[in-house]
């Protein structure tokens, strides 16, 4: 399994900030990546919040659609991209997201953070190796 590669491909496919993040077991690769939306995927969610709350405009529930769209355009790109990884560098990977970060007050663009656990060919329990780096 080549670290390099991996983190090559998964920057090439559109992926931000790829970092390894140091784990006990060498033959395990863990990365912290982030999914940065495009324009046209920001606007897709606003309209689709905009729809589904027209009755109700308040804030609050405008972000009730908006976040779980977004998590689910970044979760289900994510996924294509791991699937790429998987075929492309033979190797195991599972990951898992957090939801999706949007600062209110700040201008920055709204993003996923994802971790990924990655091997060449034995299983591993994402959910374990998350617990034992305490994340």
């Amino acid at each position: 399994m080549d670290r390099d590669d991996i983190v090559k491909f998964l920057l090439v496919s559109g992926l931000s900030e790829v970092e390894e993040i140091e784990y006990k077991d060498k033959e395990t690769l863990v990365l912290r990546f982030f999914y940065d939306f495009d324009e046209d995927e920001l606007s897709a969610a606003q309209a689709y919040a905009k729809e589904e709350c027209k009755e109700d405009e308040n804030e609050e529930k405008f972000y009730d659609y908006y976040v779980p769209y977004l998590n689910e355009i970044s979760v289900d790109n994510v996924s294509d991209i791991v699937e790429g990884l998987m075929e492309e560098e033979g190797v195991k990977a599972q990951f898992i997201s957090y939801e999706v970060e949007i600062d209110e007050t700040d201008e920055e663009e709204p993003y996923t953070e994802f971790i990924a656990v990655i091997t060449e060919d034995k299983d591993v329990d994402i959910e374990k190796v998350l617990e034992e780096l305490n994340l």
